[in-house]
C-alpha cells in the first residue's frame, strides 16, 4: 500500500507539472489585445501593394493610425512599393515585419527563421530607416520553437483578436457583398457584444485586396468610431517600441496622399480573387490566431488526463 501510495503521489506531482506547462511560452512576447481599454489596433497584412496609397488617402481623411506588417518581397517588387515605406512612416503609421516570403515559420530550421527575419529587417530599414521589433508569423503560426526564436531576437510576436476574414470574400459577386461578408465578425465582436470601457482590440485586416482597400476600409473605421474606441498604433496598443536600436523615423508629414493608379481594375473590384494570383503571397489567416500551440496543449492535456487517472488507479490498488 505504501508503495502504490508513493506512486500516486509521484503520478499525482508529474501531472500537475505537465497541466502547468500547458500555458504557451513567453506569454509576454506574445500579444492579441491592447494593454489599455477603449483602443483598436488597425493591422493590415501581406503589403505594400498597389492600392497602399489609397489605403493611405482614406486613413488620412478619417485621422486613423494603422500598423503595417510588410512582407520583405513584397517591398521589392517594384519602385512605388519600396517608396510606400517612408510614406508610410511620413504619414504617422506603424511598420511591422510579417517575414520575407511569407512561409511558415514552424517548418523552418532556427537558421531558416532568423533568415527570414532578418531579409525583412534589411529590406525595410534600407527603403525607411526603421528595424521593426514587431512581428507577424504568417497565417499566425508560430509555435514554441518559433518563439523562442523571436523571442532572442528581442521582438513581439503579434496576433489579433478579431478578423476581418476579408481573404475570403474577394469572389463574391460584388464589393457591397464582400464587405457585407467581411463585416459579420466584427460586427458581432466590436459592435454587438463589445464595451469600450473594458475591451481592447487588434483587429486584422489585408491591403492586397481592392475591395477591402477602396470598400471595406471606411466601413470599418465608421462602425469602431461609432462604437467609441480610439485607433493606435500596435505601438500604443502594447507600450512597447515600434523599432529596434539603430532605427531613424522621417520627419512627418501633413501632405495629403494622393493615390497612383493602380492595374486598371475597376473601382471596386474583387479581381484580385487571392493574393497568391496577384502577389504570390498566401494571406494570413485566422487558424493560427488563437491555437498556434493546439498541439502541444492536446498533448499536454492528455498526458495529464493519463497520469491522473493512473494515479488514482494505484491509490485504490
Amino acid at each position: 500500500m505504501k508503495f502504490a501510495a508513493l506512486l500516486a503521489s509521484s503520478a499525482l506531482f508529474l501531472a500537475t507539472m505537465v497541466s502547468a506547462q500547458q500555458a504557451p511560452a513567453y506569454e509576454l512576447q506574445r500579444v492579441s489585445k491592447c494593454k489599455m481599454p477603449g483602443v483598436v489596433a488597425y493591422t493590415f497584412d501581406d503589403g505594400p501593394y498597389l492600392y497602399n496609397d489609397q489605403l493611405l488617402s482614406i486613413l488620412q481623411k478619417k485621422n486613423v493610425t494603422a500598423t503595417f506588417y510588410l512582407v520583405g518581397q513584397m517591398v521589392n517588387k517594384t519602385l512605388q512599393q519600396q517608396g510606400s515605406l517612408k510614406k508610410m512612416l511620413e504619414h504617422g503609421h506603424q511598420l511591422a515585419s510579417h517575414t520575407y516570403t511569407h512561409s511558415n515559420l514552424d517548418l523552418m530550421t532556427e537558421a531558416e527563421m532568423k533568415s527570414e527575419i532578418s531579409r525583412t529587417s534589411d529590406v525595410m530599414f534600407a527603403n525607411s530607416g526603421v528595424r521593426p521589433r514587431y512581428m507577424r508569423a504568417p497565417e499566425g503560426r508560430c509555435a514554441d520553437a518559433c518563439t523562442k526564436v523571436m523571442k532572442e531576437l528581442g521582438l513581439v510576436i503579434s496576433y489579433w483578436n478579431v478578423d476581418t476574414n476579408d481573404w475570403r470574400h474577394v469572389g463574391e459577386k460584388t464589393p457591397a457583398l464582400a464587405v457585407q461578408k467581411s463585416m459579420e465578425e466584427l460586427n458581432k465582436v466590436i459592435v454587438a457584444e463589445s464595451n469600450p470601457a473594458t475591451d481592447s482590440f487588434i483587429l486584422l485586416q489585408h491591403e492586397i485586396h481592392q475591395f477591402s482597400v477602396e470598400n471595406l476600409a471606411d466601413v470599418v473605421i465608421d462602425a469602431i468610431l461609432k462604437k467609441g474606441y480610439r485607433f493606435v498604433s500596435m505601438e500604443e496598443c502594447i507600450g512597447e517600441p515600434a523599432y529596434l536600436e539603430g532605427s531613424v523615423l522621417p520627419t512627418k508629414s501633413s501632405t495629403p496622399v494622393t493615390p497612383t493608379a493602380t492595374s486598371g481594375l475597376p473601382s471596386g473590384s474583387t479581381s484580385t480573387s487571392t493574393s497568391t494570383s496577384a502577389t504570390g503571397v498566401q494571406p494570413t489567416t485566422a487558424g493560427g490566431a488563437n491555437g498556434q500551440n493546439g498541439a502541444g496543449i492536446k498533448s499536454a492535456a492528455g498526458w495529464t488526463l493519463f497520469l491522473t487517472v493512473a494515479a488514482l488507479g494505484l491509490a485504490l490498488f
